[in-house]
Order: C-alpha cells, then structure tokens, then sequence
C-alpha cells in the first residue's frame, strides 16, 4: 500500500493512515457476513498487511475481524479495548498490545501519541485522537456524540475520519447523524473531514432487514470538504497541497 501521507480508503471503516511517516490501520474488517448480517456495499481494496500501528474501537465484526487480524504482521501495535478483545488480540501472536479504556492516553504507539476517548454506540467503544509532529486527526468509529468528544475543540484536530449515517436497530440511533458528524467536525476545527462506516448493507432479510436499517448516504448529504470516499480513494491531509486521486497499492 502506498505510503503516501495521508488517507487511503480501503473499505467501510478500514483506513490506511500515513501521518508523519507512521502506517496505520483501523478496524481492518474482510469477514463476511461481519455479525451474521452485515457486507461491503462496495468491494473493499486489499487490506494491507504491514501497518506500523492498529486502532480497533470496538467489538463489532465490521470494527473487529479476528481474520484480517491473522494476516498481519505481528510486528504491529495494537490498540484496542481492554479485557476480551485485547487478550483476543494477544492470542493471534501480536506482542506489543496496548488495551485500553477511556481517558488513557499513550506517549509514544510507533512514534504516536494517542488519546483514548468514550464514544457511544450499541455497545460500548473507545475513539482515538492521535497525533505525530504536531499533526493530528481524529477517528471516530461508529460512535454518536459523547461530551469527551467535544471536550477534544480545546485542541484543535484539522483532520476527523467520523461516522454519519441515518440507520436504525430496533427504531433506536447507534451512530451521528451526517447533519451531527458535519457540526462535529466544525467543532473540532476540522477543515477536511471523512466519512466513515458508510459502506455496509444488512445482507439477511429475516430477522435483522426488520431490527437494523441502514439508508445509505453520498456526497450530497455533505458539504464538499467532508468527503465520501470509494475504496481505492485517496484523501490528503488538509496541510498538504495535493488533490485527492487514486491510492498506489
């Protein structure tokens, strides 16, 4: 995969983030059907198999694939939730995992420093703000908004990867709104954002077409700053003066 700095959008929530030199995956997902319900909406790129770090946000199996786990290198830190999924994790054979709960905050991840903050989901799940050199962005899973996500404008992030979405389980909200994800990003101070977690369908009727609905969303319900990608799109850091074009795998 391409080393360029920057966002590489392998599929869904599954991101190859070059900051400052660091390779970073998150929530390397390729099982399917993830949950007994869940696959891509649009075929993801192949999953890069040798990041410098990991950031998993929780255990949903689009977040948290033990297989895509087994194809990479063991050399990579891991950061993910304490407890179950951790010790998942350092099962496979990786030796530097970092499990972590809200309000942790790691010094030195590959070179990282990495702040562990509480979103809101279905379940319960971290999102991280990481920065290098002075550069920093944001990742935000699938959560809503929680008060230690907007505490983060006190420092601001030019860069937010978040989730923006209409769907439902059980009539009950589990992620933002895109009208929410675009306030937050503002908020941030982000002037380039990315939209994530947009790419999955429920792909068995019965039950879960009837608990989880998923309406699917495009660049039209964003402004043109906070972008929708396609696997293989590439999204530059807003400090950079590249324009977006296709990744290099």
């Amino acid at each position: 995969m391409s080393q360029e700095e920057g966002l590489h959008h392998v599929g869904n929530s599954t991101h190859w983030i070059v900051l400052e030199g660091v390779a970073i995956l998150t929530d390397p997902w390729i099982s399917e059907p993830a949950d007994c319900m869940l696959t891509h909406s649009y075929e993801p790129r192949p999953l890069p198999t040798r990041p410098d770090v990991v950031l998993i946000t929780h255990e949903h199996g689009d977040h948290f694939d033990i297989a895509a786990l087994r194809l990479l290198d063991r050399g990579a830190a891991v950061v993910v939730p304490e407890g179950k999924m951790a010790d998942g994790v350092r099962g496979l054979g990786f030796a530097r995992v970092h499990g972590v709960r809200a309000g942790d905050v790691l010094s030195d991840v590959g070179g990282l420093s990495i702040e562990v903050v509480r979103g809101r989901h279905s379940v319960p799940e971290v999102c991280y703000r990481v920065e290098r050199g002075g550069r920093a962005f944001f990742f935000g899973g699938d959560t809503m908004l929680t008060p230690e996500i907007e505490a983060l404008a006190a420092r601001p992030v030019p860069f937010a990867i978040l989730p923006g979405e209409r769907s439902r389980l059980l009539w009950r909200r589990f992620v933002m709104t895109p009208e929410e994800a675009v306030g937050l990003a503002q908020r941030l101070g982000a002037t380039r954002a990315v939209l994530s977690h947009h790419e999955q369908v429920v792909s068995r009727p019965f039950p879960f077409g009837w608990m989880v609905r998923i309406p699917p969303v495009g660049q039209p319900d964003f402004p043109s700053w906070f972008v929708v990608p396609r696997p293989g799109d590439f999204v530059p850091f807003p400090w950079r003066d590249a324009a977006p074009k296709e990744a290099v795998s």
